[in-house]
């Protein structure tokens, strides 16, 4: 599983790096090169922003720290995919997604000192984003599901059932 771990770490990350050079490479900051609406209605778009913090701009200009929270909470997803502290297909991907995205942001944090974010909800005031956002939040989403489901099966085992 950890092979399969891995493929799919480098395969999240390039996914991220290669959609934001694309962006980079050809959208000024602030630009527009893509937008979906529905009629009247704006959904999304596809503009270059830049963000030197983490979501909603929070920590802003605290590029150091935010660089030591992700190598930390990296290494601290590794050891539980490594010494198979986590043993669920589940667990262990939705882990390897939310790190893959964690360091997406950090390269372009190390690299630029700023995240590179693109995907702008029109509909909705939200912060923009990109596919390493996406690879956290959806992770996140799955390993506490997981959590909820395995904590519940662990439960029924016991003869404790939830009433």
């Amino acid at each position: 599983m950890i092979a399969l771990s891995v493929v799919i770490l480098i395969a999240l990350v390039s996914i991220d790096q290669v959609i934001k050079l694309v962006v980079v490479n050809n959208i000024v900051v602030g630009g527009t090169a893509f937008s979906l609406s529905l009629g009247d209605f704006d959904v999304f778009s596809i503009t270059h922003v830049r963000n030197k913090g983490a979501a909603w701009s929070i920590l802003e200009g605290r590029t150091v720290l935010l660089i030591a929270i992700a190598v930390v909470a990296v290494l601290i997803v590794l050891y539980l995919i490594f010494k198979k502290k986590i043993r669920s297909f589940i667990g262990v991907i939705s882990l390897t997604a939310m790190i893959s995205g964690g360091i997406g942001n950090m390269l372009d944090r190390i690299r630029l000192n700023e995240v590179v974010d693109y995907i702008k909800v029109d509909f909705i005031d939200f912060p923009v984003f990109n596919f390493a956002d996406i690879c956290v939040v959806v992770g996140a989403i799955c390993f506490c599901t997981w959590l909820i489901v395995d904590d519940i099966k662990a439960r029924k085992q016991k003869g404790n059932g939830l009433k």
